[in-house]
């Protein structure tokens, strides 16, 4: 599908427009959701044997790195492709959402010994200029945004390369204990049962138009 091809489907139209809209709704609704809804709600803190193997370490500026590089070396090079990116935005909105109602529902507290990321884009945007938040947890939203783009990109060299940032940052983040393993093994489960979900639908619908 060209990007002509894309402009002259209505399901494609109709599914990119849902999306973005949706899209605009949970950046609006998150800064409350995470400040009103979950600072003040009761948690659970894990014992996670894993995170235990490593000394706490600030790996905020490697980690900040790779989560806008590793997308944006997807998108650059998917940028003639709008099933890719259709198929991105619908995964990461879904995902976001599901994120949202799992946060809440299996609500953590942070781990012993953590430090906090130091992300200028997720504090202002995500959690209203609160850059200390620390109950974002289950399930991690930094590996799920890079699963992703791994999952959809079928080039070997660059899903090679999707593949290393991906596991990469996830090992990080249990390092620097802002997420339990828990938490990136559940990006990693439910980022691919979105994908899959979605990869179908689109198949049915955007080829049939």
């Amino acid at each position: 599908m060209t990007w002509k091809d894309a402009l002259n489907s209505t399901p494609y139209k109709l599914y990119f427009a849902l999306n973005v809209i949706a899209l605009i709704g949970f950046i609006v609704i998150l800064p409350g959701f995470f400040n009103d809804v979950i600072q003040p709600k009761p948690g659970i803190q894990l014992n996670d044997w894993f995170m235990n193997l490593f000394e706490p370490r600030d790996w905020s500026n490697f980690i900040f790195v790779i989560i806008f590089a590793a997308p944006a070396l997807f998108f650059v090079t998917n940028f003639k492709n709008p099933e890719a990116i259709l198929l991105s935005l619908q995964c990461y909105v879904i995902v976001n959402y599901l994120r949202i109602a799992s946060i809440y529902f299996f609500t953590l507290e942070a781990p012993d010994g953590l430090i906090a990321l130091k992300d200028p884009f997720l504090a202002k945007v995500a959690y209203g200029g609160n850059a200390v938040f620390v109950k974002d947890l289950f399930f991690s939203g930094h590996t799920s945004t890079l699963a992703i783009v791994y999952f959809i990109e079928k080039r070997k060299n660059l899903k090679a390369i999707l593949l290393i940032s991906t596991l990469l940052v996830g090992l990080l983040l249990i390092w620097q204990r802002v997420h339990y393993s828990i938490d990136i093994l559940g990006a990693w489960t439910i980022t691919w049962l979105v994908y899959k979900g979605i990869e179908q639908l689109n198949r049915r619908t955007l080829l049939a138009d």
